[in-house]
């Protein structure tokens, strides 16, 4: 059982400090932004990364939005799919969808921040991050890249991920909409909302989402159920309260947990067809949760407004698994993989509640804003434990890859569970602090901190009841600081500079048996924004230098610690250097464009590159354009993605270093309104056909997606 949890660590990163995000502004932006056309544009929306509600061009940080209108156009149904059209995240994924082999990394670390309406979610307990979540509660994806200590407190340098939850609006609005595609995917969605009542003081809005689909490799099979409900009422003047509930049920079957091998035993590489699935046909991925919200604000005056937010999420996993790994087979006879099986299950929780008072004064003339918070929230791993590879016999088998792949055909071994139970406990609590001052017109500075309370603690149950707790971290008061400047040279462009931290409690434990100091993570960033077309058009340029210190390195095979685990050692100096140009808007009448070119690279202390399994340069583009006169009822655009070459370094079985070259994939759509509330959307991926690999592991990876075909019949009121 302790690999579970040392593969487990080794991805995970804690990223769970509550901040506040519904404010007064924003609030009220997204009811408005419910009542707007559907093909209105965002580009410099106001987004949280500094705890102030700060339009792009505002923020001293690299961000991203990929509002409704792109999800809806390029047919993006999970944040997955989102993922991979960000500039500056790379992904690298390397086993099926619901696994822990789908991973991405932003300026060369690993990106594990996930946040609801501002509630982070825990990386450090498997389970709780949102990778397999339906779009049909979102709004937008709002991604800032580069230490996020004012979102999270925790986590690694490299960016943060906040979903915004749909709102209702005044006006009634409803939709539905039919997709049909490749490999039997069938989706039907809808969503409705607007006032209850005549004076609109009371509005809700409902969404969900039923899809299932076969993918590209054999036997796989994906479900996926998502319901969304909100209602908000006006309370009196300047007092609002909203609540809601939000359900997700993702399922992948007879998934692999791994890809296939890159090697014969010869050293020779292999090339098996994009549909080989190393995954038996008994796996089982499952993901549920149910996430129960509620505000409530109130507006003193027209510019200071207090909010307190509570959340109440209750899930589980239960992931069934066999899958064949293997470095190298014979290239004649298909022995040498090796068949392994487990079952790993859990019940999680996740209670949190802020506070947020934030507003604004006048002072040398100018405006000036302030923002406090204060936030506690708990996290509740209990686990069942079940046997696994780790016991030897039918549970770490050899196959025969050939015959394997062709049915994933393989007696299932007893995965029972073996009594008792085990888990953790993480509370957490922090205090912030943020303002932006304006000395003179053209300059804003923004300062601000997070103090940070953490408790994590594990325990053994066994079968006949008796718990026992064990302490593992305890971090009190550790201060994450904040400081940017924004200089607007005029109305149109604005230079930037800003420093944000974070810092990770570590599990790792040293020969001595002593537990890692805290990860610590810095950025440095410079860059230039600028704003176009009366706004409908913005752009940006960064330079960023992020640090390091006390990375968990593992002191070699063979050495542990006194509780048997892995011994580590603290290494200080892990840095990333790039950077990264983009644009997002409107270029002309109907044409709009988002994407830009990004650069990280990411070495340890004495200048060695790591992850070179992630290309070091990325380019993403996407656009639309709406046809006039006569057809303005088409919209035709695509997407490129392109990235340069990775290599797996000694992955063969003679030492061979894999290189996949840059690649570039292709997708095409189209988009043609019948009526004014009628459209069919079609879409073609990878147009092409390339073939490449999605994600290298140690001796294996996975295909990409090859061409594929989707089409969304849509209507609205």
């Amino acid at each position: 059982m302790r690999l579970r949890h040392t593969i487990r660590a080794r991805y995970s990163v804690p990223s769970m400090l509550v901040i506040a995000l519904l404010t007064a502004t924003s609030a009220s932006a997204e009811t408005a932004e419910a009542d707007t056309d559907q093909d209105a544009i965002v580009v410099t929306g106001e987004t949280e990364a500094t705890g102030l509600s700060l339009s792009s061009r505002e923020t001293p940080q690299s961000v991203t939005v990929i509002d409704s209108l792109r999800m809806q156009e390029q047919g993006l149904n999970d944040i997955s799919e989102v993922m991979e059209q960000v500039v500056g995240i790379q992904s690298n994924r390397s086993s099926a969808l619901g696994t822990d082999g789908t991973n991405y990394t932003a300026r060369g670390f690993a990106v594990q921040n996930y946040l609801v309406d501002g509630i982070a979610r825990p990386t450090n307990i498997y389970g709780f991050t949102e990778d397999t979540a339906d779009l049909i509660a979102y709004e937008r994806i709002e991604v800032i890249r580069g230490s996020a200590g004012m979102m999270t407190g925790t986590g690694q340098p490299s960016a943060a991920i906040n979903m915004i939850r749909k709102r209702p609006g005044t006006a009634t609005r409803a939709s539905a909409a039919v997709t049909a595609g490749s490999w039997d995917m069938y989706r039907v969605e809808g969503d409705l909302g607007g006032a209850l009542t005549a004076d609109g003081h009371i509005r809700a809005r409902v969404s969900g989402a039923l899809q299932e689909n076969d993918t590209f490799i054999d036997r796989e099979h994906v479900k996926r159920r998502a319901l969304y409900g909100v209602i908000e009422a006006d309370l009196g003047p300047g007092t609002l309260l909203t609540a809601g509930v939000e359900y997700q049920n993702f399922r992948n079957k007879a998934a692999s947990r791994g890809g296939v091998p890159l090697y014969f035993t010869d050293g020779t590489e292999t090339h098996f067809a994009r549909s080989t699935n190393g995954g038996a046909d008994w796996s089982d991925f499952s993901r549920k949760s149910v996430n129960i919200f509620a505000s409530l604000a109130h507006d003193f005056s027209p510019t200071w407004r207090l909010q307190i937010d509570a959340e109440h999420k209750s899930g589980s996993y239960d992931e069934t698994i066999g899958y064949v790994f293997a470095s190298a087979i014979d290239k004649e006879t298909g022995l040498g993989g090796t068949l392994y099986s487990t079952r790993w299950a859990s019940d999680l929780t996740l209670d949190a509640i802020y506070a947020n008072l934030r507003g604004s004064f006048e002072a040398l003339g100018q405006e000036q804003h302030i923002a406090l918070t204060l936030s506690h929230a708990r996290f509740d791993d209990d686990q069942t434990p079940y046997p696994g590879w780790w016991y030897g016999g039918d549970y770490m088998k050899s196959v025969n890859a050939f015959e394997f792949f062709k049915t994933g055909s393989t007696p299932k071994p007893d995965l029972m569970a073996t009594g008792g139970y085990s888990g953790n406990r993480i509370e957490t609590s922090a205090a912030a602090g943020v303002a932006r001052l304006k000395p003179i017109a053209p300059l804003s500075v923004i300062a601000g901190g997070r103090i940070t309370w953490w408790k994590q603690d594990s325990y053994s149950e066994d079968t006949s009841g008796v718990r026992t707790w064990t302490p593992e971290i305890r971090e009190k008061a550790v201060f994450t600081p904040y400081a940017g400047l924004v200089l607007d040279f005029n109305k149109t462009i604005s230079a930037y500079a800003s420093y944000a931290s974070v810092f990770e409690p570590q599990t790792q434990r040293t020969i001595a048996g002593d537990m890692l100091p805290p990860l610590e993570g810095n950025t440095y960033e410079v860059g230039l924004k600028a704003d176009f077309v009366d706004g409908r058009l913005s752009a940006s340029a960064a330079l960023f230098r992020m640090k390091q210190d006390n990375y968990a390195l593992a002191d070699g095979p063979g050495i542990f610690a006194p509780d048997g685990s892995s011994a580590y050692h603290a290494v200080s100096g892990m840095k990333s250097t790039g950077f990264e140009v983009e644009v997002n808007g409107e270029i002309l009448p109907g044409w709009r464009v988002a994407g830009g070119f990004a650069r990280a690279k990411a070495e340890d202390r004495d200048g060695l590159r790591q992850l070179p399994q992630i290309a070091k340069d990325s380019f993403k583009m996407f656009t639309a354009y709406r046809l006039p006169g006569k057809l303005d009822g088409m919209t035709v655009g695509g997407n490129l993605r392109w990235q340069g070459k990775t290599t797996a370094d000694g992955v063969g079985p003679n030492g061979e270093i894999y290189t996949q070259g840059s690649l570039a994939i292709v997708d095409l759509l189209a988009n043609y309104r019948f009526y004014e509330r009628l459209s069919l959307g079609v879409h073609i991926d990878n147009i092409f056909d390339k073939t490449y690999y999605s994600g290298l592991f140690i001796g294996s990876a996975r295909y990409g997606m090859p061409r594929s075909f989707t089409a969304t019949l849509r209507g609205t009121l």
